[in-house]
């Protein structure tokens, strides 16, 4: 009886760190998409800059405050603007929020 009550509390040792080590591994990823996702928002802000797009209008851009959206929504809004050279990045992001 001794032993199986040993058993259970390694058992429940282990269970809980392999939960925790989980539980970190999902925070550091969801931190890594969100580094992702500003990175990308910042090349679409900087290839609107490279159009001359107003700086009033960019500034409204804020890519620490739009980390949220996934890093696919970024690449659409940046392979938008390369197909279309004369589409605004306020235009390239509603497109590919419609597709989103």
């Amino acid at each position: 009886m001794m032993k199986i009550k040993q058993l259970s509390r390694q058992v429940l040792v282990v269970a809980g760190l392999w939960l925790a080590a989980t539980s970190v591994s999902a925070n550091e990823s969801a931190m890594a998409e969100e580094l992702w996702s500003e990175n990308y928002c910042e090349q679409a802000v900087s290839l609107a800059k490279q159009r001359g797009e107003s700086p009033e209008a960019l500034n409204m851009v804020s890519c620490r405050l739009l980390n949220y959206y996934q890093p696919s929504y970024w690449q659409c809004v940046i392979a938008a603007m390369q197909a279309d050279s004369s589409m605004k990045l306020d235009a390239a992001r509603e497109k590919c929020l419609a597709e989103y």
